[in-house]
């Protein structure tokens, strides 16, 4: 039935819709709310114009339901996550509308991100909530690229080139609601044909309100063994807290249906950090089940200095 209403569609008014549902369950334990649920239903619809090739429509809406038994609690709540139309030229890029912008190059923290920055003690770092924005992209050349970003409040320009394999960037960005202002960069290649990709991303911040200046950055690099043994390392400097903190994730790939990763990262100075590792089994392309715990170390005098342990179980449908 959704194929013949798509064909009809298209045929009559020349639209290509595409529909896509996805759940995620999240049940989780912790010490303090014992049992927690997540439940999200995702309908991800995107529209192509057959007489306009180059113009694109994405409209993706959640409906989120939450529940802790320690205070009983239960919470519903339907959202947009993404709704934009895009303009995919040869030279020109256009993005209006609610969406994701793409800034910095960090797997485990990005300072330069001040639209989606990366939250790594989420079970889901990869589901970063998006920003209302217009951001426009000129392609000057095969190999350099101009985007500005315009958002309430916030905005971005950058200027990207690519020299020897090596992805250079400029950014500056600034945010009226935190008065802080970065002129920074990212940097993202493979070091000397050795087959280790490094990166860095990080800047000077300016705040206005207090006129502090300081740095923050990240410097990382990634690879990848035989039998599919990936190891990824970051080191972040956090000018603003004067903190360092060290990170390594090394994950596995034994067979084509499991996936075992293990990140840990540190506080530099304080001995304390979590270690996050997961189990993934996928039954197949649509359907994935996780496991996994975020377990938190250090020698804090307070239990309150850091949030408690947690363990989880996910299960992912894609239909």
């Amino acid at each position: 039935m959704n194929g013949l209403i798509n064909l009809l569609i298209a045929g009559i008014l020349g639209i290509t819709p595409n529909l896509a549902l996805e759940n995620t369950n999240i049940i989780g334990y912790q010490e303090i709310n014992h049992t927690t649920d997540f439940n999200r239903l995702r309908a991800d619809l995107s529209l192509d114009y057959s007489e306009a090739p180059n113009l694109f429509a994405k409209l993706i809406v959640d409906n989120k339901s939450e529940y802790i038994t320690t205070p009983e609690h239960f919470k519903n709540k339907t959202s947009v996550y993404r709704a934009y139309l895009q303009y995919r030229g040869d030279t020109h890029f256009w993005t209006i509308g609610k969406q994701r912008i793409p800034l910095g190059v960090g797997r485990i923290w990005n300072p330069i991100d001040k639209f989606n920055p990366i939250q790594i003690e989420q079970v889901e770092p990869a589901n970063r909530q998006g920003v209302d924005a217009i951001r426009y992209e000129y392609a000057h050349s095969q190999f350099s690229v101009i985007d500005v970003t315009l958002a309430q409040d916030q905005g971005a320009i950058r200027a990207k080139t690519n020299l020897q394999q090596i992805d250079i960037g400029l950014i500056c960005t600034w945010d009226d609601d935190t008065d802080i202002d970065i002129i920074g960069w990212e940097v993202e290649g493979e070091l000397l044909q050795t087959g280790i990709e490094f990166r860095s991303e990080g800047g000077r911040f300016h705040n206005h309100s207090t006129d502090d200046h300081y740095f923050s950055y990240i410097i990382g690099a990634e690879y990848g063994f035989a039998n599919s043994i990936n190891f990824l390392t970051e080191y972040h400097y956090d000018g603003e807290l004067e903190a360092d903190y060290l990170a390594g994730q090394l994950s596995l790939q034994p067979a084509m249906l499991w996936y075992y990763s293990c990140l840990v990262t540190n506080k530099l100075g304080e001995k304390s950090g979590f270690i996050n590792p997961t189990v993934e089994y996928s039954f197949s392309d649509n359907t994935t089940i996780g496991t996994g715990a975020f377990i938190y170390y250090g020698h804090e005098e307070s239990a309150f200095s850091q949030p408690p342990d947690q363990y989880y179980l996910r299960l992912f449908i894609h239909f």
